[in-house]
């Protein structure tokens, strides 16, 4: 009885360490996978982010490339405060190489001639405010 109570036993131990090692090595991996997801979900927004600011950067130039053209007019043409009232109308609208757009209008007069340039590319909008 004795020695068949021993064999049971190892019986027993032996394949308790079998299924033992099943279940760690399936932690292990559960554990290795959620480290790789969230790896991959933070490299995933950082590729995001950086498309989100190049578009951004492109904008902000059109913005720049509006305010720059007004300025050329301005120098070319002149400029003639009762020519221009406050309208929702851009004065000028430029397109660059690039697809990006920029809008020209004039904001109004508070000792300064004021102009807002905006630039927009894609989802990506900035401006530029000029006091002159």
């Amino acid at each position: 009885m004795l020695i068949r109570l021993k064999f049971i036993i190892k019986k027993w131990t032996s394949t308790a360490k079998k299924g033992s090692a099943l279940i760690l090595t399936m932690f292990i991996l559960a554990g290795m996978l959620i480290v790789a997801m969230s790896g991959s979900y933070v490299i995933l927004l950082g590729i995001k982010a950086g498309g989100l600011q190049a578009q951004s950067t492109k904008a902000y130039f059109a913005a720049e490339a509006g305010a720059e053209r007004l300025l050329w007019e301005l120098r070319k043409n002149g400029y003639s405060q009762n020519d221009q009232v406050v309208s929702p109308n851009p004065i000028f609208v430029g397109t660059m190489n690039d697809g990006s757009t920029y809008k020209v209008y004039y904001s109004g007069f508070n000792g300064h001639l004021i102009f807002t340039s905006v630039g927009e590319s894609q989802s990506a909008r900035r401006s530029v405010e000029i006091r002159i």
